[in-house]
């Protein structure tokens, strides 16, 4: 527990914590089938049908993340702040729980509402600001090519793994934001 204080950075990532049988779908099985379609199509038949300049898009989603980080803390600050009786009652059917850790203890908590809001545009707004950093390193670094086969190799697959990964948390951005936005647009209302 020694390292317990030194996790707070982390807190941000509780999304991926969140326990409930319907939660793991938006954690993890639609962002890797979203991801498996972008990646692997462009990988297999991406040069036959797509031409695209790759540091112009990066530019533009670039501009789009700094936009997306705004709306993320504004709706994390809305939601944290918003006197709402129905944000602070625990979520209906089967509502998500998110086991921490205080002084030493484990501690099992069912969500309310502005909890679960809050955890998911805490996780975006981190995304964002993740994608916001590798596009700037990507645009601004530029990487010199080894002569070496060996090395050439190992450079072309740290490439496509930095690649799936970026490719892997905007199918994860997109998703959550879609979850975020139709609690907010639907489930808000329903008491």
């Amino acid at each position: 527990m020694a390292l317990q204080k030194h996790t707070k950075v982390f807190t941000v990532f509780s999304f991926l914590r969140l326990q409930s049988p319907d939660i793991f779908w938006y954690q993890w099985i639609y962002p890797s089938v979203i991801f498996a379609v972008a990646f692997g199509g462009f990988q297999w038949w991406g040069d036959q049908f797509i031409s695209f300049d790759k540091d112009n898009l990066i530019s533009d989603i670039n501009a789009f993340m700094g936009i997306l980080v705004g709306f993320y803390i504004a709706a994390l600050a809305a939601v944290s702040s918003f006197s709402n009786d129905n944000l602070d009652q625990i979520m209906k059917g089967r509502a998500p729980t998110l086991t921490t850790v205080r002084k030493g203890a484990e501690i099992k908590e069912t969500l309310t509402r502005r909890r679960f809001l809050a955890i998911i545009f805490g996780y975006s707004a981190t995304l964002a600001i993740i994608l916001y950093i590798f596009g700037v390193l990507q645009v601004h670094l530029i990487v010199v090519q080894p002569t070496e086969p060996w090395a050439q190799t190992i450079m072309t697959f740290i490439r496509q793994m930095t690649w799936g990964l970026y490719i892997w948390i905007a199918s994860s951005l997109l998703v959550v934001t879609l979850l975020g936005l139709h609690y907010l647009v639907e489930r808000m209302h329903r008491a």
